[in-house]
C-alpha cells in the first residue's frame, strides 16, 4: 500500500470514528469536499498545514495518519474502495 493510500484510509477511518461527514470535516479545516475526497482515495497529497489541521480536528497526532492500518476496520458500506 502506498503512502497516499495509507494516509487516505487512515483519514477516512479517523473521520468516521469522530462521526464527521466529508462536508463537516472539510468545513472545519477550510478545504473543499472534493479535495478531502481525493485525499481519502489516495489521489492527492496534503501539505503540512492541512495535515496539522486534520490532526487537530480529529484529535490525533499527525503521524497517526501515516501508520500502516492494523485494526482500522470500517463498516462495509463505508469502506468502498
Amino acid at each position: 500500500m502506498g503512502l497516499k493510500h495509507t494516509f487516505g484510509k487512515n483519514l477516512k477511518y479517523f473521520r468516521y470514528r469522530k462521526k464527521l461527514t466529508q462536508a463537516k470535516l472539510s468545513e472545519k479545516i477550510n478545504v473543499s469536499v472534493n479535495y478531502l475526497g481525493r485525499l481519502e482515495r489516495g489521489k492527492h497529497s496534503a501539505d503540512f498545514d492541512v495535515i496539522e489541521n486534520l490532526a487537530k480536528v480529529l484529535e490525533i497526532q499527525p503521524f497517526e495518519l501515516f501508520l500502516e492500518p492494523k485494526d482500522n476496520k470500517l463498516p462495509r458500506r463505508v469502506d468502498m474502495q
